[in-house]
């Protein structure tokens, strides 16, 4: 049985120690509400710095309609079942119309809290829930931040790698005529590293990640994005091609061994077609290899 399964995650350990330290701010200042605190430490802990900002950001927004929203409700409406799922599905919808549909549940929550209370004086009982969750918020989002923050540099660099790999063995497989090249997986892949890459833009903005490889990041993503639209071709065509000279030489040098091709004087559409492609790919498997070891140097 593999151990690595029952490791703790660092995003784990952080959320523990996000909730901790913010309950424990709010029983110093002494603010009513320890439980909307730790709910919001728990709410903006996300993979990366950026996505937390972001999230803190949403978060705070719709905690703040949630509570308005309540406010608005209590003082109109009588508080019953009825009215509480219409101030429920009208949080909802404008969560929905706002684009903060990560921000829904704990809006959720907080209308809950405001528009169930009868103990206190509602608008003060509405800025309490508001600011309990907004300091649980910002101690979430400083935690990730100055706590092993994740470096999505070497995430990008540690997906990137066996990706380069996967391509070569994908031209290999078409070049020498292999049947049924399934490159499924390797838009799967690709789709994972634009992902990381959209978070180190982000995180540029954000001051926070490193700008001096982003170039690099950004380069070699374009790179795989042309690589994979020519496996893609070249998967479609089904050919069987004659190789160019240069394409052979070239393809001994990529994967550094020996070929034997029956050479053509007179090449035909198809032929023409697949050398296009493949010389476009011998090409950036070769920069590909040049920008990772930049990246990784």
């Amino acid at each position: 049985m593999k151990l690595r399964k029952f490791k703790i995650g660092m995003r784990t350990i952080k959320t523990g120690l996000a909730v901790s330290i913010s309950v424990m701010l709010a029983e110093l200042v002494g603010l009513s509400s320890p439980l909307f605190v730790g709910i919001g430490a728990i709410s903006t802990m996300q993979a990366s710095v950026s996505e937390s900002f972001a999230m803190g950001k949403n978060r705070i927004l719709g905690t703040i309609m949630g509570a308005i929203v309540a406010l608005i409700m209590s003082y109109i409406f009588p508080s019953n079942i009825f009215f509480l799922a219409l101030g429920i599905i009208i949080v909802i919808h404008i969560l929905n119309l706002l684009g903060w549909k990560k921000s829904i549940n704990l809006s959720a929550i907080v209308f809950l809290a405001v528009f169930l209370n009868h103990d206190e004086a509602m608008i003060p009982y509405a800025i309490s829930r508001v600011f309990d969750t907004f300091v649980g918020i910002v101690v979430g989002v400083l935690i990730n931040y100055f706590i092993a923050a994740p470096n999505n540099d070497k995430v990008f660099n540690k997906l990137a790698l066996p990706l380069i790999d996967e391509c070569k063995k994908y031209t290999y497989d078409i070049v020498v005529g292999k049947k049924k090249v399934d490159l499924s997986i390797l838009k799967e892949h690709l789709s994972e590293l634009t992902k990381i890459q959209e978070l180190i833009e982000d995180e540029t903005k954000l001051k926070v990640g490193n700008v001096r490889s982003l170039a690099s990041t950004r380069s070699l993503l374009g790179i795989l994005l042309e690589i994979d639209n020519d496996l893609s071709s070249l998967v479609m065509m089904n050919y069987i091609a004659t190789i160019t000279p240069t394409n052979l030489s070239n393809l001994e040098s990529l994967y550094n061994i020996n070929t034997f091709w029956e050479e053509r004087s007179v090449l035909s559409q198809e032929d023409i077609i697949f050398n296009y492609h493949l010389q476009r790919l011998i090409k950036n498997l070769n920069q590909c290899e040049t920008v990772m070891a930049s990246l990784l140097g």
